[in-house]
């Protein structure tokens, strides 16, 4: 059995064409608050610790959410399973919609999570102590 790298893309490209509107609008949304987020950050301290550990459970639930549903998505189950290929397929896909959520999530969590007070604002309350 031959695998071709354009073979792979061509199958993936057809399980998931009808979500790629929805994949677009995701895209469009996070780049519109990843500009929200730079034109806000100019007088605040910007905290990435917090967005980045919550992209990254984001991330690491989608993972073990699709290493449990692939296999139903394509029609199998685990019995089906039977070889190390079938199983690093399913570990490399469940990672990779892993790491795509996750950064996909990093914007809006960066936008809600990762903007402090306001200097001039951190500046008041703390000459009113």
């Amino acid at each position: 059995m031959a695998f071709s790298l354009m073979g792979i893309i061509t199958v993936v490209l057809e399980v998931f064409r009808g979500l790629l509107p929805f994949v677009l609008l995701w895209v469009v949304i996070d780049l519109a608050l990843l500009g929200l987020f730079i034109a806000r950050k100019s007088s605040r301290s910007v905290n990435l610790a917090l967005p980045v550990k919550a992209s990254v459970g984001v991330g690491v639930v989608v993972a073990v959410v699709a290493f449990i549903m692939l296999p139903g998505f394509t029609g199998a189950s685990f019995a089906n399973l039977s070889g190390a290929l079938d199983y690093l397929s399913l570990i490399g896909g469940s990672i990779g919609f892993g790491v795509a959520f996750g950064v996909l999530a990093f914007p809006p969590l960066l936008y809600v999570l990762g903007l402090g007070p306001s200097e001039s604002h951190a500046g008041s309350t703390a000459t009113q102590s």
